[in-house]
């Protein structure tokens, strides 16, 4: 956005009068006030003035003249040094503090000429970085998806399917073309920019289109999931290493480009709150610039979950890239709930074994080794258990050999990793250590939500199994509704959904 003298509200400081002082400086120093304050100005023509009253009168005699001169000149130079003095008055009093109003008023001029320009290049960087996954990645899968068949003698491959190509990219599309409508209304209001003119209409037109971000949140889970699962497909990832060559990328790769978006409401926010801050409630567009903060940041509380959510996504798909001999890979359900330092209790021998690091998802709980290779913290795999149909309590010292802060996790099923070979064992009994009461507690309470919530799961599975099989087994021309009891059972579905996450909060 370019600058011109439409631009400031105020003139040059060059072009300001200020008690006969032409001086252009920002601020006016002390020794400024002193070599070009309005003093000089009057003191200059104080001389001019005294020696014209020893030359023009003409009406009485030399004698007189000579003898009133001294006294003519006393009373005039008295006089007019009241009146400087006078003056001194005023400058000291209103000059600075004049000059200091417009000051903070240009000043806040010019920092909400900074903002909106900083709008407009985030926006352009924003919708450009849109466009390189429209060109680079999106438009190349769906041509591949829809004309590459599938053959299974290894002649070519497809990248990926239809359906990988929507779980992947959800509705993308509607956000680029959204941002491109976003960035020529802005371009075109800036053309025609003044100190003036509002900018609360363009933000008010475009937020109704911002709708389009809950979708977007909505499939995050499935795009991130679908990426990692894809990543270790040959012909996708050949697909991807080929791609992210391309210089404009500029070292940026798909996954990093697709998890853009979850950041813009709140550049949003911060940008719009701001200007309205700076913008004076003089100003034609005070009235409109608040409605609009006001909006967005209404707006921004109401998907405040879907964005905690997609930030926990992102910290489950880190977690699963730095595991190393995991038996299991990412789902989209799963989620991080909490993590910490404990250690196995060894009944038998009332020792402790060494200090391991847990992480509690919504559907296990894993144990690892962190090994820190160069820059890079990879978890070493040792172990989960499956915390469908466990039980947890907290031990009493007694209880736990001796050792005080002890939990009991009793698992149907445990994951142990023997040489990159994973089985299933019987029920076990895990007794974990974990420093302090609050932390037991807080341990519990945590699991026993997470087991609460995977046992309300499965027995709505279960019953939803149990519908399927009496419909199949029901005979035609029953009473009995599919389509009714499909219904039913999708919104058993949703709630429980819904409930899966709620323990992350």
């Amino acid at each position: 956005m370019s600058n011109n003298n439409n631009l400031t509200a105020l003139p040059p400081r060059s072009h300001r009068k200020s008690n006969g002082s032409n001086t252009s400086a920002p601020t006016i120093s002390s020794s400024s006030i002193l070599t070009a304050s309005p003093r000089s100005s009057i003191a200059s023509s104080i001389s001019r003035y005294t020696g014209g009253l020893t030359t023009t009168s003409t009406f009485s005699s030399i004698d007189e003249h000579q003898s009133h001169t001294s006294t003519s000149n006393s009373s005039a130079i008295d006089f007019l040094s009241n009146s400087m003095e006078d003056f001194g008055v005023v400058d000291t009093l209103n000059f600075e503090d004049v000059d200091d109003g417009l000051i903070d008023h240009e000043n806040m001029h010019r920092s909400r000429e900074v903002l909106i320009d900083s709008l407009f290049k985030s926006e352009e960087a924003y919708t450009e970085s849109l466009e390189l996954v429209m060109r680079i990645f999106l438009q190349p899968l769906r041509k591949d998806a829809t004309h590459t068949s599938f053959n299974f003698l290894g002649m070519k491959k497809m990248v990926c399917t239809e359906r990988e190509f929507r779980w992947l990219f959800g509705n993308f599309e509607e956000l680029v073309h959204m941002h491109r409508l976003t960035l020529k209304s802005l371009q075109e209001r800036l053309r025609i920019w003044g100190p003036t003119q509002i900018l609360s209409d363009v933000f008010q037109a475009w937020f109704p289109n911002l709708e389009c971000y809950r979708t977007y949140l909505n499939n995050y889970a499935v795009a991130l999931t679908t990426y990692e699962r894809l990543a270790r497909y040959q012909p996708f990832k050949k697909f991807i290493d080929t791609a992210h060559k391309e210089k404009s990328l500029k070292g940026s790769s798909l996954l990093s480009l697709i998890q853009l978006p979850v950041g813009c409401i709140d550049r949003y926010v911060n940008i719009i709150t701001k200007l309205a801050e700076l913008t004076h409630s003089m100003h034609p567009d005070y009235v409109g610039l608040h409605k609009s903060k006001l909006w967005i940041q209404q707006f921004r509380k109401s998907v405040q979950e879907k964005l905690l959510d997609a930030d926990n996504v992102d910290q489950v798909l880190m977690i699963h890239q730095a595991l190393t001999g995991a038996p299991f890979s990412v789902r989209a359900e799963r989620r991080l709930v909490m993590q910490g330092q404990l250690s196995r209790v060894v009944l038998n021998t009332r020792s402790m074994g060494e200090e391991r690091h847990y992480m509690l998802f919504s559907d296990l709980l894993v144990f690892v080794k962190p090994k820190v290779e160069g820059k890079v913290t990879r978890l070493q795999y040792k172990g989960h258990l499956v915390l469908e149909r466990a039980r947890v309590r907290s031990l009493t010292k007694d209880e736990a050999g001796g050792i005080a802060h002890c939990i009991e996790i009793v698992s149907s099923f445990s994951g142990v990793d023997n040489l990159n070979t994973t089985f299933i064992a019987a029920p076990t009994v895990h007794i974990l250590y974990v420093g302090s009461d609050a932390e037991r507690d807080e341990w519990v309470a945590k699991l026993e939500k997470v087991i609460a919530n995977l046992d309300k799961i499965a027995a709505a599975k279960h019953a939803q199994a149990t519908r399927r099989m009496m419909q199949s087994r029901a005979p035609r021309g029953s009473l009995t509704s599919p389509a009714s009891s499909t219904i039913s059972s999708n919104d058993e579905s949703s709630s429980i959904t819904r409930e899966s996450t709620s323990y992350t909060s």
